[in-house]
């Protein structure tokens, strides 16, 4: 009698341990397998839940028509490229490079210190900055994303104690980082230099990378603002050069660029029946037609599933 109690109190034991095991070992060795890469964290982040992805299924009846041969879209849940064409073809990134500026910036400083315009910058698209001008990060980020001023993207810059050259170093550091090998930078606002490329794949991961933050998720949002100095005197009115925000219902941002060596670039955020996909196009004769027609592809071809 004595042995066989002590064998049922071993067998209790034993599946005692084999249920904890199968409760907390399996289920974190299963995720760190499966989505390694899903730990893009910056700072003033607000993480993203990516721990229950449900799985994209791709049907891929045929491939997407568009104007360009470069584009790709990924699934943010779980990383997943849908579809893709010369993803890591080299393409100039034009102004989808302040995605990069606005992270490296929300990543140097917080989001109240102010920034003292010293100087005017003129080239390119700009929303008019004045010397003497005391302005917030915040608000030249939301000018730096939404209408795509390059003085606020060389503002920003500027300001880093060890200057426009330190910052750009700092860009390029946060691309090393998250892996991100076919992409460098020798400005801050995508003004073209055979130097300054990256990839339609690298520019998706950036695109991935910055909706992390959430900051750059709000401010993309926005069709229009009214960005004011400290005081709010100073006002400067901005429209976004997203087209197809408000436009196009599943697009709910995020970065354009235009060059004519870069043609058109556009990264998207989309957002199809409550699923996000990043879209990238580049080196595209129409970036915004070439993204509807990824979006009508998605809808067509791309159902996801839970497990």
């Amino acid at each position: 009698m004595p042995k066989i109690i002590k064998n049922n109190w071993l067998d209790f034991v034993i599946i005692f341990l084999i249920l904890i095991l199968n409760l907390f070992w399996l289920p974190t060795f299963s995720f760190w397998k499966i989505y390694p890469k899903n730990n893009f964290i910056t700072e003033n982040s607000q993480i993203l839940d990516f721990s229950h992805p449900e799985t994209p299924l791709v049907k891929l009846v045929q491939s997407p028509q568009l104007l360009t041969d470069k584009y790709i879209l990924i699934d943010v849940d779980t990383n997943k490229v849908l579809v893709s064409k010369n993803q890591d073809s080299k393409i100039y990134p034009a102004s989808t490079t302040k995605l990069a500026t606005a992270l490296t910036a929300l990543n140097l400083y917080p989001l109240d210190e102010v920034i003292t315009i010293d100087q005017s910058y003129d080239t390119g698209k700009v929303m008019e900055l004045q010397p003497g001008e005391k302005i917030t990060v915040k608000s030249l980020v939301a000018a730096l994303l939404v209408y795509s001023a390059n003085d606020a993207a060389f503002s920003l810059a500027n300001h880093y104690r060890q200057g426009l050259s330190g910052f750009i170093s700092q860009m390029n550091s946060l691309m090393t980082k998250y892996n991100l090998n076919n992409t460098h930078f020798v400005n801050t606002d995508g003004i073209h230099s055979d130097n300054h490329y990256s990839t339609v794949y690298d520019l998706s991961q950036l695109g991935r990378l910055a909706i992390q933050n959430s900051t750059v998720r709000d401010v993309v949002k926005n069709k229009s603002m009214i960005i004011t100095d400290v005081t709010g005197q100073i006002k400067h009115e901005i429209t976004t050069t997203n087209e197809l925000l408000g436009v196009v219902p599943e697009v709910i941002g995020l970065k354009t660029g235009l060059t004519p060596e870069a043609k058109g670039c556009f990264i998207g955020l989309l957002n199809i029946n409550g699923h996000l996909v990043i879209s990238v196009v580049a080196n595209s004769d129409d970036r915004f037609q070439d993204t509807k027609n990824l979006i009508s592809w998605l809808k067509q071809n791309v159902s996801w599933v839970e497990y």
